[in-house]
């Protein structure tokens, strides 16, 4: 009886001694050997065995697990989705891994799903993740942006107006919100939805005064049915964003071929013609040669005389082209002239400001650096202008 009892004693002061051993560390010289070897095989396109050394060091030292997460989000960065979703997974799969570990790694492994175009998935972990409250505000910012991929404004909206945050992914709220409101505002014109369409941008431009894209969505609204307003706010825009008002004089313009409309297009011209800080523009110029006189138009190219070197010519080629002058149709002058009528073309390029991705239509939202609002429109002379002052500083 007591040999046996003694047996039990002995059986359990072993199992408590294993129990409450320290576990046996990896050294910090060995650690390091095994890491910059992995590195040194991500360095040389290895990522298979850097894989496989990675693992091993995450198996024998919990510490390494922010090593893969970095790995992950590398793969992430080059496109390799799939590596991406099988280190996080693989993290995920540890039972022991810690509660903060644990919300990190499905935080990288949503967007790892989401760059892979898995948006159902990436909306599932964000959401449950955003009840924490250390990740309420990042999570929410990734689904906004993921909100805006796939289209679902409301869903973005109502994210917005729940966070208790002044900007949101480098943006007002303000400007998210009124951005949000022009993309639904827009889907109802292109389903000929008028009134609501005029209802959403009115609601727009209300939640964010400056918010140029409602104004010129109502003055496109109103050009149809209401001349006078839509010219009222086509000019409300250029005070706005002078660096529109080359694009918008083109609109202006446009709402002439209508001859009921002649009168009111030429005050909102001569309106502009008067603000001081807009610089030269052909448009204007031309319109009040045709629609007014010469000396009209002469006066207001003169403000700009002297100003700049490229003003300047600017303003000769479009007298020039207006054909205000004399000039002998030799062959030479022709291709002058079919030369500077090619570079006065009505078709606008928009450059973004943050990233100077080009396009020939003018997009809100930035699809190369996910920016909104920073497109502005450019001219082909513009853009000529622009690199020749590069060259001259």
């Amino acid at each position: 009886m007591y040999y046996i009892f003694g047996i039990i004693i002995l059986v359990a002061v072993i199992s408590l001694y294993y129990y409450f051993k320290p576990e046996k560390k990896v050294t910090k010289d060995v650690f390091n050997a095994e890491y910059y070897r992995g590195l040194n095989y991500i360095l040389n396109n290895q990522e298979d065995r850097a894989f496989k050394i990675f693992t091993a060091l995450m198996d024998v030292d919990s510490s390494t697990i922010e090593t893969h997460l970095a790995l992950g989000g590398l793969y992430r960065k080059r496109g390799e989705f799939d590596k991406a979703i099988l280190i996080h997974q693989n993290l995920l799969s540890r039972p022991t891994l810690e509660q903060e570990l644990k919300n990190q790694a499905l935080y990288e492994l949503a967007k790892d799903f989401h760059s892979a175009g898995l948006y159902d998935r990436s909306e599932k972990i964000f959401k449950n993740l955003s009840e924490f409250s250390s990740y309420n505000l990042s999570c929410s910012e990734e689904l906004i942006k993921l909100y805006e991929v796939t289209k679902d404004w409301d869903a973005a909206i109502e994210i917005v107006n729940n966070l208790k945050v002044d900007e949101i992914n480098n943006h007002k709220k303000d400007l998210l919100v009124s951005q949000y409101l022009c993309e639904i505002s827009s889907d109802h014109y292109e389903n000929s939805e008028i009134e609501r369409a005029v209802a959403v941008s009115k609601k727009a431009q209300k939640s964010y005064p400056d918010c140029l894209r409602s104004l010129l969505q109502l003055a496109e609204y109103y050009s149809s049915r209401d001349v006078k307003l839509s010219l009222q706010y086509y000019y409300n825009a250029i005070i706005i964003d002078e660096s529109f008002a080359k694009y918008i004089l083109n609109k202006i313009i446009g709402l002439s071929k209508n001859s009921e409309n002649d009168s009111s297009v030429l005050d909102t011209v001569n309106t502009i013609s008067e603000i001081k800080s807009l610089t030269f523009i052909p448009d204007i110029f031309i319109y009040l040669f045709y629609q007014l006189d010469k000396e009209t138009a002469l006066r207001y190219s003169d403000k700009f005389r002297g100003n700049d070197e490229f003003e300047e010519f600017l303003i000769n080629s479009t007298i020039v082209i207006s054909g205000n002058e004399d000039i002998v149709k030799t062959s030479m002058i022709e291709t002058m002239l079919d030369s500077y009528k090619k570079i006065f073309s009505k078709d606008f390029l928009f450059l973004c400001k943050s990233c100077g991705y080009k396009s020939t239509v003018l997009n809100w939202l930035c699809p190369s650096c996910n920016n909104w609002c920073t497109s502005s429109p450019k001219t082909t002379f513009d853009l000529i202008g622009a690199n020749a002052k590069n060259v001259r500083q």
